[in-house]
């Protein structure tokens, strides 16, 4: 088992997909190799081992990246494709949540959690986030108190799946010079893929619009993103080289160029 610490990397970028080229290349050229796991639920005796290449990192999106998010421009080399993005986007409506909590608990189908089943259920977080961050906009002030968590640690203490996303932060900034609200969009992850990450941070925005800025009128001026293991798993390092190197020139970054033409043919 290695001693090595996991290498830490802050990415700046108003390319979303850029962005997450970038972090990709991080993890192939200074990612640290890692054996994680833990015992299964129900059956402690099993030991689950995961080979990843691991990294510590925090991505970082303003200016024409936040359109990109809205729009839902991807990587070219990201794994989802259009059809995949929209069905796992569904997975963040009250609709799929409803019918996800009317299955019995060893459904195949059955995921061990749902973002939006955690922001919902017991309590529901998002409403409680739309109502502050609405006195905030009334009041012209700001706060660090707007956030949701997915943590339950009646369940999640022992669990071998529990989320990946831990908590979800709004800083109200107050009025730009045309007038409009702006927010400071903060995410803190456990753990993360980095296969999942545009679909998670496409799908994520769209259940936010909803919930709690469009009904606000905010928009998102800053979208912070930090993954206390951003990672890629062993089996997948081959996929994560070509991401990495895609239309790349050493460390230059060739993303919204001829190279790249914008936007991006999903077929």
């Amino acid at each position: 088992m290695s001693m090595e610490l996991s290498e830490v990397n802050v990415i700046k970028e108003t390319s979303f997909p850029r962005g997450w080229q970038k972090a990709a290349a991080f993890i192939e050229e200074e990612g640290i190799f890692r054996t994680i796991g833990g015992p299964k639920e129900g059956f402690p005796e099993v030991i689950e081992r995961k080979e990843i290449i691991d990294t510590c990192q925090m991505l970082i999106f303003t200016g024409e990246a936040i359109t990109q998010i809205e729009k839902g421009v991807m990587h070219p080399l990201f794994p989802f494709r259009q059809k995949q993005l929209e069905a796992y986007c569904h997975q963040f409506t009250t609709k799929y949540v409803e019918n996800w909590r009317q299955l019995p608990y060893n459904d195949p189908h059955k995921f061990k959690y749902l973002y939006l089943d955690r922001f919902l259920y017991p309590i529901d977080q998002l409403e409680a986030m739309r109502k502050n961050l609405a006195v905030l906009v009334k009041e012209q002030i700001s706060s660090n108190r707007v956030q949701a968590i997915t943590w339950q640690p009646a369940q999640d203490r022992y669990n071998d799946e529990p989320p990946c996303l831990q908590i979800i932060q709004v800083i109200y900034l107050g009025k730009d010079d045309n007038g409009q609200d702006k927010v400071d969009l903060r995410l803190y992850w456990r753990s993360r893929d980095i296969n999942a990450v545009q679909a998670n941070i496409i799908c994520l925005n769209r259940a936010f619009q909803h919930f709690f800025l469009k009904p606000n009128h905010c928009q998102i001026e800053r979208w912070l993103d930090y993954s206390s293991s951003l990672h890629c798993y062993q089996d997948r390092l081959q996929d994560l080289h070509k991401a990495a190197w895609y239309a790349r020139n050493e460390n230059q970054f060739f993303i919204d160029t001829p190279l790249c033409p914008y936007p991006y043919n999903f077929k």
